[in-house]
């Protein structure tokens, strides 16, 4: 019998129904048999995101392999402003998966069904009724402190006050074919003390057993943090012994320093299927969740080398100081490892993906809020900084004198303080005037990671959900509450460098579209998207007497210098950084945000008049194959905006003004100043890299193409006729297709 949804924003149900006439699949996905022997009965829980519109408010989503109906649970997360469905976590029952099998498993869109249908959840008094338990033991110094999953769920069960989103007992899914409950508490001696720092989160999935009213499989989340932001620091060192019936993990010596966390997912005696949900992520990029990517193929012999796991608070494929400059992984609309996933959902990307965003958990970017039990909301925590900390704690350390206001400033600081680390036998180096934690991988808001976006659409996981808002949470609290504007959490004048507007823009948005509707910061996160996009509307796009290079202010802060090295008095700027930042507008904008697209057409004017410039003036105007520097001068030495794009080629490229473009004298003084041969249609900054300039420029040129402006499809054309470009099989966007966007306006 198949088992279908009706869902609610306030509330899921899961309803049975007969067979009927089903609809043609709105997606269809692929499960995957990881051994040769067969299953029955098998589970797979997996999250899906759904387009605008396919899954209408009160309708249900049903399951089929091979044209027969199965079980399936859908646990509505995230709703679309009309009210369709967004993102689910979905829980399908397959009653045969052969050895080694592929089956198709379409999703389709099905009539509501009568409430008679409906099936009761699986319940904490079942799983209880088992010998289910999950421990955590860790060894710090010799002190024994240990963690009781069963504990954890007798009380909340004893008291009945497990529900969505509560502190001490989050219901994450609920129904007939699985039911989770995360609790939390801190580890404890055998007398009776906590630690103060480590707590330890259970992500307790129960799946119905074979008899009704019986458990089967139960999935356990272990989740170690050390995350409570207005405490003072430590850095605890231990070995952490997991168990789960028979499984069990011990991990390596592990020092956790503060605002980190890790986890290990234990199956209740190692009972667990061997299913991979492989999801179409065509249908993903086409919902608009991500970027249209190109078609694309990695090597077999790349995927054979992908890491598969990450070690508890391993860096893994993660640049470990994300501030060091040049190419790094991570860095792009989505990192190498989601990038791959997306263009070949093969399981060893699968879980490549996976591996690196547990790595994040090593990052000092986890701040909990011990009074709410969410990450800290700079709603309810205005004055916390840590790139302003310096600031803050002079603030928060002046006399309690003055008139009312001050006093009531100092009193603000002081509540919303974070507590530095100290020089110990574990951290040295602290600075008084500088917040640090003492870890040895740093985090940076203009080189970060897409940080546990797709990876949480895809699995639905309560631990990637909560990567997912952390990451949001740390962007909006690190710069200086005055730039931010305290409680909005305004980018623009928090973040220099364009590159971060960028990135933290791509953080919230992402975490705003896509985490449960009902989620404490859901409503904060959206307010930091529209308020930042007013605040560069108003700023830049409807201010009188805006730079006439459409482009940030801050943008232009590179020094220029002439041949001898001697500066200039001019500015420059980084096209790169625009790319970025004009690629992450379009992204917001795909996603529904008022304003994104009115900011991201503002912005292509750069790329569309770089790669056209020349077409009306072909000695003079801006030449194509130079929209790939490094850097162009855009401010003359009075500090002035230069008119037009036809000035910021003249002073950028004096050498080329006079050559028309594309033409052998211009290739062949472009050969000259690079010191190497030269090609007619050749960009410049290293056009045969995945990671080069004109890479970087594609993510721009794709977001400036969707805009319908004048000119933006021609920018596109001129792009693609490029002559050098990545090319397998030493070079290619294959394996490393970070910035292989295409527009979705302009066919292949």
């Amino acid at each position: 019998m198949p088992v279908k949804l009706l869902y609610g924003l306030a509330s899921c149900l899961w309803l049975l129904s007969s067979p009927q006439a089903y609809a043609k699949a709105l997606v269809i996905d692929n499960v995957i048999s990881q051994t040769r022997q067969a299953q029955s009965n098998a589970v797979v829980t997996f999250g899906q995101v759904f387009k605008l519109g396919d899954v209408p408010r009160g309708a249900t989503v049903t399951a089929t392999i091979n044209g027969q109906p199965i079980a399936l649970q859908v646990d509505g997360k995230a709703t679309h402003p009309d009210g369709s469905l967004r993102h689910a976590v979905l829980t399908a029952m397959v009653p045969t998966l052969p050895g080694n099998a592929t089956l198709p498993l379409a999703l389709s869109l099905g009539s509501a069904p009568s409430a008679a249908g409906q099936g009761e959840p699986v319940s904490l008094s079942q799983l209880l009724a088992t010998g289910y338990n999950a421990t955590v033991a860790l060894d710090i110094g010799g002190t024994h402190y240990t963690s009781d999953a069963r504990a954890l769920l007798q009380a909340t069960n004893k008291t009945q006050t497990c529900k969505p989103w509560d502190r001490q007992c989050n219901v994450w899914l609920s129904g007939p074919l699985a039911s989770e409950w995360v609790v939390n508490g801190p580890v404890t001696k055998a007398d009776g003390t906590t630690n103060p720092n480590l707590s330890v989160y259970f992500a307790v999935r129960a799946y119905a057993g074979a008899t009704p009213g019986t458990v089967g499989e139960v999935r356990t989340d272990v989740i170690v943090e050390n995350t409570s932001a207005f405490i003072p620091q430590a850095q605890p060192q231990y070995t952490a012994t997991l168990t789960s019936g028979t499984a069990t993990y011990t991990s390596p010596a592990l020092t956790q320093y503060t605002a980190t966390r890790w986890h290990k997912v234990l199956w209740w005696n190692d009972a667990q299927p061997q299913v991979y949900l492989q999801q179409d992520t065509q249908y993903i990029q086409a919902s608009k969740a991500v970027s249209r990517y190109m078609s694309l193929k990695p090597d077999e012999k790349f995927l054979a080398s992908l890491r598969q796991t990450c070690a508890p608070l391993d860096h893994c494929d993660q640049t470990q100081k994300m501030h060091m400059a040049g190419e790094q992984p991570a860095i792009g609309p989505l990192p190498r490892w989601t990038s791959v996933y997306i263009v070949d959902p093969d399981v060893r990307t699968y879980h490549w993906m996976l591996a690196n965003t547990d790595a994040l958990g090593a990052y000092d970017i986890h701040f909990r809020d011990a009074a709410t039990g969410w990450p800290v909301s700079i709603q309810k925590h205005p004055n916390i900084t840590t790139a302003a900390w310096g600031y803050a704690n002079g603030i928060a350390n002046q006399a309690m004198t003055g008139s009312a206001a001050n006093q009531a400033k100092i009193t603000a600081y002081r509540r919303d303080l974070l507590p530095n680390c100290v020089d110990n036998d574990v951290v040295k180096g602290c600075k008084a005037g500088w917040y640090g934690t003492g870890s040895p991988t740093l985090w940076d808001n203009a080189h970060q990671p897409s940080q546990s976006y797709v990876p949480y659409m895809v699995t639905g996981s309560y631990y990637y959900m909560s990567e997912l808002a952390f990451a949001a949470s740390r962007n909006q609290l690190a710069p200086n509450p005055v730039y931010r504007d305290y409680g909005r959490g305004l980018i623009d004048a928090s973040y220099s460098q364009v590159r971060g507007k960028a990135w933290v823009l791509r953080e919230m948005a992402d975490a705003a579209w896509l985490l449960p509707d009902h989620y404490p910061l859901k409503a904060e996160f959206n307010a930091s998207v529209r308020n930042s996009l007013e605040d560069w509307s108003a700023k830049y796009i409807h201010k009188a007497g805006s730079n006439p290079l459409q482009m940030m202010d801050s943008g232009a802060t590179y020094p220029v210098k002439d041949a001898t090295g001697k500066p200039t008095g001019e500015k420059g700027m980084a096209p790169w950084m625009h790319d970025f930042f004009t690629w992450s507008a379009g992204h917001a904008a795909e996603l529904g945000f008022a304003g994104a697209a009115e900011l991201r057409d503002w912005l292509s004017r750069m790329n569309i008049e770089i790669m056209t410039g020349w077409q009306s003036d072909p000695t003079h105007g801006f030449c194509w194959l130079q929209a790939s520097g490094y850097t162009f001068v855009v401010k003359d030495a009075n500090g002035n905006w230069l008119p037009d794009y036809k000035a910021v080629y003249a002073a950028t490229f004096p050498h080329l003004v006079g050559l028309e473009c594309n033409s052998p004298a211009m290739v062949a003084a472009m050969a000259k100043q690079e010191k190497q041969p030269w090609k007619v249609g050749q960009m410049s900054g290293y056009p045969h890299s995945p990671t080069g300039f004109p890479a970087n420029l594609q993510v721009g040129l794709a977001a400036a193409a969707d805009s319908g402006l004048p000119g933006a499809h021609e920018a596109w054309k001129i792009f693609e006729s490029r002559s050098v470009r990545p090319e397998p099989p030493r070079y290619g966007y294959n394996n490393y297709p970070n910035f292989a966007i295409l527009p979705r306006s302009i066919s292949p």
